[in-house]
């Protein structure tokens, strides 16, 4: 699929509102990371869940293998001196490379700024650096395992407009 701006426009943004929502976007990530990078089920969920503000992208009209149009997800995490860090960023296979992950990330950005955030941190799998790149973040330090899958630090500035 190729990125096209009307396609965009039938995705929202938003944060998880609900414990409908809540178990949606568990749900989605234990698809993406558990059954299809085979990410351990006990590593999947963890403290910082609950205490993460939660963000989920909707597509309208909902696809039929969907929990209510949720075909996204990312979580943020307070970790003091203004640095939230971005993970479990997670989309249905079939809604990769269409924009929907860039307009997931911009939503987060813009929310961080809104919360006084001065900068972002992510620990990128190797394979979406290229895409975190692209929206303007820059990895640093070396690979580093994480549950058997190569990552990378990625670091955002936020500037304040």
């Amino acid at each position: 699929m190729k990125r096209d701006e009307s396609v965009l426009q039938t995705y929202t943004v938003d944060t998880v509102q609900t414990g409908e929502e809540r178990s949606a976007v568990f749900a989605l990530r234990m698809q993406v990371f558990v059954e299809e990078q085979k990410v351990p089920v006990e590593e999947e969920l963890d403290a910082y869940d609950s205490t993460a503000t939660h963000f989920l992208i909707r597509k309208h009209p909902a696809p039929e293998n969907t929990d209510s149009g949720i075909v996204g997800t990312a979580r943020l995490v307070d970790k003091g001196e203004g640095v939230g860090k971005i993970g479990r960023v997670a989309l249905h296979l079939e809604h990769r490379g269409v924009g929907a992950g860039a307009k997931l990330m911009r939503y987060i950005e813009q929310y961080a700024r809104s919360q006084g955030y001065t900068e972002l941190i992510l620990e990128a799998q190797t394979y979406a650096i290229g895409f975190y790149e692209k929206l303007g973040y820059v990895a640093e330090g070396d690979v580093f395992m994480d549950c058997d899958i190569p990552h990378r630090l990625m670091r955002y500035q936020i500037t304040t407009n």
